[in-house]
C-alpha cells in the first residue's frame, strides 16, 4: 500500500469506522482472502444485523408516517366541525360542502342526502326549500348503497375503493373518482336516515385500513347541524 494512502488512513480511521459503505467493502475483501472452504461467522452475523437494522429502520418510518398522518387528518377534522358551527343555515352549510370543506379534507366531492322519509311527504313540517337542498333517496339506499348489498357489512361507516353504481352517489363526477369513504347519519328525532359521502380521485385516499373514528365524530356533528336546521 501507498505510504501517503496508509497514513491518510490511519489519520481518518475514525470515518472509516463510522462509513457503512467503506465497512461492508472491507468485510467484503475479506471474506475473499478467506476463501470459498471457510466461513467468517463474524461476517454473518454482521450482514443478519443489517437486515434486522434495515427493517427495523422501515418499521420506524412506517409508525411515524401514520402517527404524521393521524394528526393531519384530526386537525381537518377539528376544522370541519369548527367550519360547520360557523353556518348560520343549510344552504350555507350545503353550499360550503364542496368549496371550502373539500379543500379542508383534500377530498375531489362530498355529497349529503336523506331517505325519502314518512314525515316529508305527510306533514308541511319541514320547509320544501330546505329540502330541495339535500339529495333525496328512496327508502332502505344508504345501507344497501354502503353494504353494497352484503348484508354481513353492519359498519355505519366504510372506506373503500368507489364500487359499481357509484353514480347513483356523484352523478358524472363517479368517472373519475377513485375511493369513497360513506358515512351513515340518523337526523332527529323521528331518525330520519342520511348519508355523507366523500370521495377522492385518489385511490389510497381512503382504505379499509385506516380508522374511522374520525369520520364517525363528524358524522355525528352533522346529524345534529342538519337536525337542527330541519326542526
Amino acid at each position: 500500500m501507498d505510504d501517503k494512502l496508509r497514513e491518510e488512513i490511519l489519520a481518518k480511521a475514525h470515518e472509516i469506522l463510522n462509513d457503512e459503505t467503506l465497512l461492508r467493502a472491507l468485510i467484503e475483501a475479506s471474506d475473499k482472502n478467506l476463501g470459498n472452504k471457510i466461513v467468517d461467522l463474524r461476517s454473518v452475523a454482521m450482514k443478519k444485523m443489517d437486515g434486522e437494522l434495515k427493517k427495523l429502520k422501515r418499521s420506524n418510518q412506517q409508525v411515524i408516517a401514520t402517527a404524521y398522518e393521524n394528526l393531519v387528518g384530526m386537525k381537518q377534522v377539528h376544522q370541519v366541525v369548527l367550519k360547520s358551527l360557523e353556518q348560520n343555515n343549510l344552504d350555507e352549510f350545503i353550499t360550503n360542502l364542496n368549496t371550502e370543506l373539500c379543500d379542508i379534507l383534500r377530498v375531489d366531492c362530498i355529497r349529503l342526502g336523506v331517505e325519502t322519509h314518512s314525515s316529508f311527504q305527510n306533514t308541511k313540517k319541514y320547509d320544501p326549500e330546505l329540502l330541495e337542498l339535500l339529495d333525496l333517496y328512496p327508502v332502505n339506499f344508504v345501507d344497501t348503497y354502503i353494504s353494497q348489498g352484503e348484508n354481513s357489512i353492519t359498519n355505519d361507516v366504510v372506506l373503500r375503493p368507489t364500487p359499481k353504481g357509484s353514480e347513483q352517489m356523484y352523478g358524472k363526477l363517479s368517472k373519475n373518482l377513485k375511493s369513497e369513504g360513506c358515512i351513515k347519519l340518523k337526523i332527529g328525532n323521528e331518525k330520519i336516515i342520511g348519508i355523507l359521502a366523500l370521495a377522492s380521485k385518489e385511490r389510497e385516499k381512503f382504505t379499509a385500513q385506516q380508522g374511522v373514528e374520525l369520520l364517525e365524530f363528524m358524522g355525528s356533528v352533522f346529524e345534529r347541524r342538519i337536525s337542527y336546521w330541519l326542526n
